[in-house]
C-alpha cells in the first residue's frame, strides 16, 4: 500500500467524521492563526538583528544569535514533548490487514513530520540568515548553516517521538530536560562554565568551516534510525495504544477521615494521575512556576507591582482556572451513571473546592522561594493567593455550571481546543484582568499596602463565606443538570 492511498484515507476519514464542517471551521481559524504567527516570527526573524544592535550594540548579532542556539533547540524539545502527539492511532486499522511494516512506519514518519512546530523554526533561520549570514559569510556557508539547523529540526522531532515512545506514561523525561536548561543556565549565570559561549564557538566555527553540517546531519539521519528500528520493533497495537496498559491505583488513604469529601477529593486525584489530559495540566500548572524566574526580576528592577501581581495570579492560581473550567465535564464520559446515584452535590463541589485550596496552597508556598529575589514578592504572591482560593475558585466553578461540552481524557491538553467555548474564555479573561485592574487602581491612587490589603480582604471574606457559596452553586448546577446531561451525551 503506497503512501498516497494511507494519506487518501485520512482525507475520507476527516470529512466522513460527524462534526466535520466544525473541524472545518476550527482548522480554518487555527489555519488563519498559524498564519499570523508565521509572519509575525518571519518579521521578527528579519528584526531581530537590528534590535539587538540597539538595545546592546557592543554584541556581534551572528555570535550572539548563535549563543542561544542550543537553548532554542532544549526548549523546542521541551515544547515538543507537550505538544506533539505521537500519531499511532491513524495507523491501527491497518495492523490486522495484509500490509508491509515499512509501508505503515513510512505513512507514520511522514505524518509525524507534518506539524507546525516542525514549520516554526525554519521563519526565524531563514530570514535572519538570508538578511544577516548571507552577506557576511556567502552563499555556501549560510546554505550549509540553514543545513544544519533543518537537520536540527528533524532531529528534535525524532528524538521527542522516540522518547515519547520510550515514556509513554512517564513525565521524567519532561522534567529532566526542564533540569539540564536550568542547570546550564544557573552554570552561565554563576560564570563555572559559558554554555552561550560554547553555543556561540560551535555554530560560528559552522559558519567558518561549512562542511562540518555533515555532523548534525549524520546525527538527525542516527536518530531517525534509532527511532524507527524502536517503532518498527513495537508496531503492535498493546504496544501503541498507552491507555490499554493496566494502571496501577493509588491509594490515597489519608483522605479517608474525611468522609465523602475526602472520597471524592481521592477520585479526583486518580482521575488527574490516570488520564493524560488533567495529566498535563499539573504538568503544565509545575511548569508555570518557573515563571517567576523570567519575569519577577524585570518587574521589580521597574517596580511594576501590578505586573507582578498578574503573574503571581497565574502562579499560585493556574491550576484553579485550567482544571476547575472543566470542573463537571471530567466526568462526562460517566456522568449519567454518577447523577443516577445518590451523590451530595454539595459535598461534591466541596470536594473540589479543597482540591483547589489544596494544589494552590501547594504552588504558592513553592513560589514562596521567590521572595529572595525581593521582599516586595511574598505579600504580592500572598494576596494572589488568598484571591485565587477565595473568589477565583467560586467564579471558575460558576463557569463550570455552563460547560455542557464532552471532554475526551486520553488527549493531551496543549492546543487542545475541545470543551472550551465561550463562557471559558470568558471567564479566564475575568479571573485574570479583574483583580489586575482593582490592584492598578488601588496601587496607583492608595498604595501598595492597600492594593495588597484590598485584595487580600476580599480573598478572605470569601474563604469566609464558602459555604454560603457553596450551597449557591450547588442551586445553580441542579437549575442547569439537565442541560449539562445532555450536552455530556453528546459525542
Amino acid at each position: 500500500m503506497t503512501l498516497s492511498i494511507f494519506l487518501a484515507h485520512q482525507w475520507h476519514s476527516f470529512w466522513r467524521a460527524r462534526n466535520a464542517n466544525k473541524s472545518l471551521v476550527l482548522q480554518i481559524v487555527l489555519g488563519i492563526f498559524y498564519l499570523l504567527i508565521f509572519i509575525d516570527i518571519a518579521g521578527l526573524g528579519i528584526l531581530l538583528p537590528y534590535l539587538v544592535q540597539e538595545s546592546i550594540p557592543d554584541k556581534e548579532p551572528i555570535s550572539l544569535f548563535c549563543s542561544y542556539i542550543i537553548y532554542y533547540f532544549l526548549l523546542g524539545l521541551l515544547v515538543r514533548f507537550q505538544l506533539q502527539e505521537l500519531p499511532s492511532i491513524s495507523i491501527q486499522p491497518y495492523l490486522a490487514q495484509n500490509i508491509k511494516r515499512s509501508s505503515m512506519l513510512r505513512f507514520l514518519n511522514v505524518r509525524s513530520l507534518v506539524h507546525v512546530i516542525n514549520i516554526l523554526p525554519l521563519f526565524i533561520f531563514i530570514p535572519f540568515s538570508v538578511v544577516i549570514i548571507l552577506p557576511v559569510y556567502g552563499a555556501f556557508a549560510t546554505g550549509c548553516f540553514l543545513l544544519s539547523m533543518f537537520a536540527l529540526v528533524i532531529n528534535n522531532h525524532f528524538l521527542n517521538m522516540y522518547i515519547k515512545r520510550k515514556s509513554v506514561s512517564s513525565s521524567g523525561w519532561f522534567f529532566s530536560i526542564i533540569v539540564i536548561i536550568l542547570l546550564l543556565k544557573g552554570f552561565d549565570y554563576l560564570k563555572i562554565f559559558s554554555f552561550e559561549k560554547t553555543s556561540a564557538n560551535l555554530f560560528t566555527g559552522l559558519l567558518h568551516h561549512p562542511g562540518l553540517c555533515i555532523i548534525p546531519v549524520a546525527f538527525a539521519i542516527f536518530v531517525f534510525l534509532l527511532s524507527n528500528r524502536y517503532l518498527r520493533s513495537h508496531l503492535y497495537i498493546e504496544e501503541l495504544v498507552s491507555e490499554r496498559k493496566l494502571k496501577v491505583s493509588r491509594n490515597y488513604s489519608f483522605l479517608d477521615k474525611y468522609g465523602d469529601m475526602g472520597e471524592m477529593m481521592a477520585l479526583d486525584l486518580k482521575l488527574i494521575f490516570r488520564n493524560k489530559r488533567p495529566k498535563s495540566l499539573i504538568i503544565l500548572s509545575g511548569v508555570f512556576l518557573l515563571y517567576g524566574f523570567l519575569f519577577y526580576p524585570r518587574y521589580l528592577q521597574t517596580g511594576n507591582y501590578t505586573m507582578l501581581f498578574l503573574f503571581a495570579l497565574f502562579i499560585t492560581g493556574l491550576f484553579i482556572s485550567n482544571y476547575g473550567q472543566f470542573l463537571f465535564a471530567w466526568q462526562s464520559s460517566h456522568f449519567d451513571g454518577m447523577m443516577s446515584c445518590n451523590i451530595n452535590i454539595k459535598q461534591y463541589i466541596k470536594a473540589k473546592f479543597y482540591l483547589f485550596v489544596t494544589v494552590s496552597s501547594l504552588q504558592f508556598l513553592i513560589a514562596s522561594f521567590y521572595g529572595f529575589m525581593g521582599w516586595q514578592i511574598i505579600p504580592i504572591q500572598l494576596a494572589a493567593f488568598l484571591y485565587s482560593i477565595g473568589i477565583n475558585s467560586f467564579l471558575t466553578i460558576y463557569a463550570a455550571t455552563y460547560n455542557y461540552k464532552y471532554l475526551n481524557l486520553s488527549k493531551s491538553a496543549s492546543m487542545n481546543f475541545q470543551g472550551v467555548g465561550a463562557i471559558q474564555w470568558l471567564q479566564m479573561l475575568i479571573i485574570a484582568f479583574g483583580p489586575v485592574g482593582v490592584f492598578f487602581l488601588l496601587n496607583k491612587y492608595a498604595g501598595f499596602w492597600a492594593a495588597i490589603i484590598g485584595i487580600s480582604a476580599v480573598g478572605i471574606i470569601g474563604l469566609a463565606l464558602n459555604k454560603m457559596i457553596i450551597h449557591w452553586l450547588a442551586g445553580q448546577f441542579n437549575i442547569r443538570k439537565h442541560k449539562i446531561l445532555e450536552g455530556f451525551r453528546e459525542r
